[in-house]
């Protein structure tokens, strides 16, 4: 695949093209700081890239002021969907990333000096809770679609034997489920992109609520993975599948 510099100029010029790229940045600084910590590195290089990785931080955070508001629109959307657990899940990951970009944006006022809050420290850990609490219930409605998918796929396989077998009825049958079978496999492709993105994200906030031990390497290369995962769904937005 060739890259233009057209199709890299359109994906920057998107807000969550270039929120992406800061973002792998910031972990890949995170993770490189760690890496020279245990190499043995001065203090200075290894402030170079901390430093990088605090200030990057700072700067994705303006472009996440709206976040809220778009959370509180698709948590609107969730409440008329058909399937329960889908809603209840659906509902649930926007109300945890409506809390959390709220704390990040509480945060944010702090770190710059605009808005000092004593309690500052509890608002952000609240917020990593909410980010967490989002990521699982996105999480547990992959595996519920995964489940469904399985299903239907299931019945497509069934009606693939019945017209091995030549039966006319379901001869005539064939074409809509060579149809539906891709769409199922595109559908499954997504889902479990969506949900290896949704674990590794997961990793970020437990690790700073200290609900399992990772070191800044694990949690740098989680990060960075998962902003080129989103970066790759945000390229294919602006430029398509080339």
């Amino acid at each position: 695949m060739t890259v233009t510099l057209d199709q890299v100029l359109r994906f920057l010029n998107t807000t969550n093209g270039r929120e992406k790229t800061y973002r792998g940045v910031q972990y890949f600084a995170r993770f490189y700081a760690w890496h020279l910590f245990r190499q043995g590195a001065t203090k200075d290089q290894i402030a170079r890239w901390t430093n990088l990785k605090n200030t990057l931080a700072v700067a994705r955070k303006l472009y996440r002021l709206g976040k809220p508001l778009e959370a509180g629109q698709s948590a609107y959307a969730a409440v008329s969907h058909k399937d329960e657990f889908i809603r209840f899940t659906q509902l649930g990951r926007q109300i945890g990333y409506f809390g959390y970009y709220v704390c990040e944006m509480i945060g944010w006022l702090h770190s710059i000096g605009f808005y000092k809050n004593s309690n500052n420290a509890r608002v952000l850990q609240t917020g990593f809770k909410l980010w967490l609490a989002a990521l699982l219930c996105s999480i547990a409605s992959g595996l519920y679609k995964l489940r469904e998918i399985n299903l239907r796929a299931s019945v497509l396989e069934r009606s693939k034997r019945a017209i091995a077998q030549g039966t006319e009825k379901e001869a005539a049958k064939g074409a809509d489920v060579k149809v539906e079978s891709k769409l199922l496999e595109k559908e499954r492709y997504a889902v479990n992109y969506q949900m290896t993105q949704d674990v590794l994200d997961a990793l970020i906030p437990a690790a700073t609520l200290d609900y399992i031990g990772l070191d800044d390497g694990i949690v740098g290369l989680a990060g960075l993975t998962t902003s080129i995962m989103g970066g790759m769904t945000q390229w294919k937005k602006v430029n398509g599948d080339h």
